[in-house]
């Protein structure tokens, strides 16, 4: 017998039971103690009985004990969960039901408590892991979210508040997805393709904050799908690439200077040789003793002079042009053609260039300017590797997309086109292969480069999604490899090919207008020889004056951009006010891509580059309004 309970002596049931049995009187102290309390809490019965069950078992939960007296004597019962203490120390969760007969003050109280200390671990050691888990979610840098297939995000993380400068996940959660990318239809593909794939990823993808701010993110977006394979949420993962990009720009930047100051002597010098050329020869018209027969000549080497300068003043221009990349159709073997030309023209006379341009290159979508970069910073390299002159090889071919797959991840289109740039110079060694597209790193002499060059070309490259390649031994040359995507489209119109057909007896009166005198006067020279009538503009206030007097005689209206007093643009505003029909045809030095889409959407019939050959504008004019009164009469 371990006690009495009462006067009711203790029943055999109640030692078969494992939950523990106590029975204390009205002061705690212990009157009955059963073989599963011992188990539980690894008191005997003979040193448990007569004891404060509170004292001997450390109920260490605040207050616990007082709760459980009051409720007992307003009650008479109580169940809970309480932390106790075994004999050995050890803390033990239990869940007690304690009752009592209110009516008699020093009735006995009956104790059943079972043991759950594992259930109570189990639920510690979960919370932990949630709170982990929260804290890591929370803590990532990466924008995490869930959104449903029609673009509303169910759930973000802080990192994608900050990535899209929101104030608040709540606000976050009354915006569609979608909105936060460049445009619909990017958001139409990226579901397509988790639709098909699963799992869609983009090295770069362009997005934007709810002010407008571009946001560059490295993405992987998983789907969830339902028992009928219809897709129903989206998981993101979004890393912030934007400050990454930004100094991308700024280096592609200062790169595109430091290729321009290296040009600049030998371009100063190619210069100083156009003019003499062109002085020369115009001095030698000039003089009596011409003879006729050396005129056709003369006038040739000064045609071909003045386009030689041109094409130096486009290249500059396209080398210092600070813009995002604009895709374009793009035919290398010409940038090729060009480049080699222009570098024919600066580098050191010592080394040489050959060409070697595949005849089946198909034209390629990219930024003519970045691509032009990419290929001086590889030239500028391979000239400071031939310090004492060499051959530099230009070379395109088409290879299919499963032989670059071979040496690169991620090659996914059916072709690429293929540049190398080869040179005869001193080579690299493995080690400084290894680290040549990581930026700031250089081999040359400190001011003598800033070591963004190749990592320029890797920027751009990758921007492309292509891939560049390097095979270099020392003393045995270096050849640099580009892979560019090849994607099969229908041929556009060239620029201007679209120009709307004249109308019958359009007014034949030409109006010019340019501030540049000599230029002014030869434009009405032959523009009057050719038949034409024509009133010439010095600024835009009197070219807007004449041609609101004269806007029933003009057909036509030859306007430069660049004009003192008011734009070429403005100019052409207002006459289009003064009368919608007017055509005009604008001239420019230099015309950015953006402008002149601008300038064509207002109305302006076409665009012509400067320094232009006058028989080019000849044949813009007749497309717009045909030939002269005076020329049709004498074919």
């Amino acid at each position: 017998m371990r006690g009495e309970l009462g006067a009711i002596p203790a029943s055999e049931i109640l030692e078969q039971i494992n939950d523990s049995v106590i029975v204390c009187d009205a002061s705690g102290r212990i009157q009955y103690w059963n073989s599963g309390s011992e188990k539980l809490y690894g008191w005997p019965a003979d040193e448990a009985l007569g004891r404060n069950v509170h004292a001997l078992l450390g109920t260490r939960l605040s207050g616990a004990a007082a709760d459980v007296d009051d409720r007992l004597a307003a009650e008479g019962h109580w169940q809970g969960e309480l932390q106790q203490v075994t004999r050995s120390g050890a803390a033990v969760w239990v869940h007690s039901h304690c009752k009592v007969e209110v009516s008699a003050l020093d009735a006995p109280r009956l104790v059943i408590s079972s043991d759950i200390t594992e259930r109570k671990d189990a639920e510690h050691a979960l919370r932990c892991i949630e709170e982990r888990y929260r804290r890591f979610v929370d803590e990532d840098l990466t924008g995490d979210f869930i959104v449903r297939s029609d673009g509303a995000i169910l759930t973000c993380n802080p990192a994608f508040v900050r990535i899209f400068g929101f104030s608040s996940v709540q606000e976050v959660l009354s915006t569609n997805f979608t909105s936060l990318l460049r445009t619909r239809k990017d958001g139409a593909e990226l579901i397509a393709a988790v639709r098909e794939h699963r799992v869609a990823e983009r090295n770069e993808l362009e997005m934007r904050q709810p002010q407008g701010e571009p946001v560059y993110v490295a993405a992987r977006f998983v789907g969830s799908f339902d028992e009928h394979g219809e897709l129903t949420e989206v998981q993101g993962y979004l890393f912030n690439d934007t400050r990454r990009k930004r100094f991308e720009h700024q280096v592609i930047q200062a790169q595109k200077m430091e290729g321009l100051g290296t040009l600049a002597g030998g371009i100063a010098h190619d210069f100083n040789n156009i003019l003499a050329i062109i002085l020369g020869y115009a001095s030698q018209l000039d003089s009596m003793s011409v003879r006729t027969e050396q005129i056709p000549g003369a006038v040739k080497v000064i045609k071909e002079a003045v386009e030689r300068g041109a094409a130096l003043v486009q290249q500059l221009l396209t080398s210092a042009r600070q813009a995002e990349a604009r895709f374009a159709s793009l035919d290398l073997n010409n940038l090729l053609r060009e480049l080699e030309k222009m570098l024919q023209a600066t580098f050191p006379k010592t080394i040489d260039f050959k060409l070697h341009l595949g005849p089946h290159v198909p034209p390629l979508t990219a930024d003519r300017g970045q691509l032009h970069q990419v290929l001086l910073n590889l030239c500028v390299n391979a000239r400071d590797a031939m310090p004492h002159g060499g051959t530099i090889v230009f070379e395109t071919s088409l290879v299919s997309g499963r032989e670059v797959a071979e040496d690169f991840t991620g090659a996914e289109a059916e072709e690429y086109a293929r540049i190398r740039v080869r040179d005869t110079g001193s080579g690299m060694t493995p080690e400084v292969r290894s680290h040549i597209f990581e930026p700031f790193f250089t081999t040359k002499e400190r001011a003598k480069g800033t070591g963004l060059g190749l990592s320029v070309v890797y920027g751009v490259v990758n921007n492309h999604r292509g891939f560049v390649q390097v095979e270099s031994e020392p003393e045995q040359g270096t050849t640099f490899s580009i892979y560019l995507p090849v994607l099969r489209q229908r041929e556009h119109l060239p620029n201007g090919a679209a120009i709307a057909s004249a109308k019958p007896r359009e007014p034949q009166t030409i109006l010019v207008v340019e501030d540049e005198e000599m230029l002014r006067d030869l434009a009405l020279q032959i523009l009057e020889g050719e038949g034409y009538r024509v009133l010439a503009a010095r600024d835009g206030l009197e070219a807007v004056a004449m041609f609101d007097e004269h806007r029933d005689e003009i057909g036509l209206v030859i306007c430069d951009l660049g004009l003192p007093k008011l734009g070429g643009r403005d100019v052409f505003m207002r006459m289009k006010e003064c009368k919608p029909t007017v055509r005009a045809i604008v001239a420019s030095g230099y015309l950015e891509p953006s402008i002149r889409s601008e300038i064509l959407k207002a109305g302006v019939i076409d665009t012509i580059q400067k320094p232009y050959d006058f028989r080019d504008l000849l044949e813009k004019i007749r497309s717009v309004i045909g030939d002269a009164v005076a020329k049709e009469s004498h074919p």
